[in-house]
């Protein structure tokens, strides 16, 4: 923990994340009729991009600053970038944003930002990965990831040039759906699941989870980062190909599944709080989500392709944050306020960081967001898109009093003889 970076750089992430999040409910609530047309359509491109890389890839940067001096045992090199990357990134994720919504010269702030972003952030992980002690399948999840997260990029500025020049002729349900392999289940799932490895026992006082379940885990997820890619470029026009080659990764949720509600049965602090219920829904949402993959090849409409993106990111990923955040959050503050006055003065616990209340109701908002995003999508109610955004925009509202409140909270003055 002496290795550990400055409050300021997570924080930073943290931050501006739910204003991103806020925005993308802005826009719900100003275009849901406009939005669940098609998948490509650029207002749902901007959308969704507002959310994978302003909500959710900003609080994963921001977390793996902290967690990797803990988790792999070296601090994250060249801390000095850090800032940089944080600021490139929120200006690449507005230019997109606004690119790709109708003005294109926006489009050319963010491709080098972007790059300049994510190159710089992946240079630092990669350094601190290298010079890791230990290779348990937390720091191998963090290295696939990391991959993952620069094939992401790679095609995603592919997507950006070819959208100003149009000098690439392309499959786009091909290489959207590299796109989408590599940068929902190699980036984000993989690095969820990775450090859910270390967290989850060190959080709910559970078990350890078993080594050799990691790696066979982590085995399933490649081997279907590596197959769906084959299949898509090789024979697309044969969905069942598709179906088959994502088998591994459905596996090895399953597997992941079965030993985290194992763990989870076996903890030694059976208290259920708002963070406990974030994961359970988060993973109740996976399930429904790998199901509906499952019977893609057999009959998918497009308002199901987007029930399983809302299920995915809404569902699985923000339900995963949100619970690590309510933990990540306090045990910073207090770690870096108030842990060196530990037996000199009254000081608080990290539970009083932050508001219970406050937490259980967010979870419930979540909920509602969650069902009336559902709703939206399953009925011919487009108008559900409205209360949907409203709590969407509401639920970082609530995010941002928790930052808040947990910051306003300053260690005592203690007198020295």
């Amino acid at each position: 923990m002496d290795q550990a970076p400055p409050l300021s750089i997570p924080m930073r992430f943290f931050a501006t994340a739910p204003l991103f999040m806020g925005l993308a409910g802005g826009v719900l609530v100003g275009w849901s009729a406009d939005l669940f047309v098609s998948p490509l359509v650029a207002k749902t491109v901007a959308l969704v991009h507002l959310a994978v890389l302003g909500w959710i890839s900003m609080t994963m940067m921001g977390a793996q600053y902290q967690m990797i001096p803990v988790l792999v045992g070296r601090p994250v090199p060249w801390p000095h970038l850090s800032p940089w990357v944080h600021a490139l990134l929120v200006l690449g994720v507005l230019g997109l944003f606004l690119g790709v919504w109708g003005e294109l010269v926006w489009l050319w702030v963010a491709m080098p930002c972007l790059f300049l972003a994510v190159g710089m952030f992946v240079v630092q992980i990669a350094g601190a990965l290298w010079r890791a002690p230990s290779r348990h399948p937390t720091v191998w999840a963090m290295g696939i990831s990391t991959l993952a997260l620069l094939a992401t990029l790679t095609l995603g500025l592919l997507f950006l040039g070819e959208y100003l020049w149009g000098f690439l002729p392309m499959d786009r349900f091909v290489w959207v759906g590299l796109h989408m392999t590599w940068g929902l289940l190699g980036w984000v799932s993989v690095l969820i699941v990775g450090v859910s490895f270390q967290v989850l026992p060190m959080f709910y006082m559970m078990p350890a989870f078993p080594e050799k379940y990691g790696l066979r885990i982590l085995w399933g997820f490649v081997l279907t980062l590596l197959l769906i890619p084959l299949a898509l470029l090789s024979l697309p026009e044969i969905p069942q190909m598709l179906w088959l080659s994502g088998l591994p990764g459905v596996w090895a949720m399953g597997i992941y599944g079965w030993q985290i509600q194992r763990l989870m049965r076996a903890r030694r602090r059976k208290i259920k709080d708002a963070t406990l219920r974030f994961w359970k829904l988060g993973f109740s949402c996976a399930i429904l989500a790998v199901v509906l993959l499952l019977v893609w090849p057999v009959q998918f409409e497009e308002e199901w392709r987007f029930v399983f993106g809302i299920l995915f990111l809404l569902g699985w990923i923000t339900s995963i944050i949100l619970g690590m955040l309510y933990k990540i959050v306090p045990f910073l503050v207090w770690f870096h306020r108030f842990s060196r006055l530990a037996g000199l003065a009254q000081i608080p616990m990290m539970d009083d960081l932050i508001s219970k209340r406050v937490a259980n109701g967010h979870f419930y908002l979540h909920g509602w967001t969650i069902y009336f995003m559902c709703g939206t999508l399953l009925t011919d109610w487009r108008w559900l898109g409205i209360p949907a955004g409203v709590c969407l925009a509401s639920s970082a509202g609530v995010l941002v009093y928790t930052l808040w409140f947990a910051l306003k909270q300053h260690p005592p003055e203690v007198s020295h003889p």
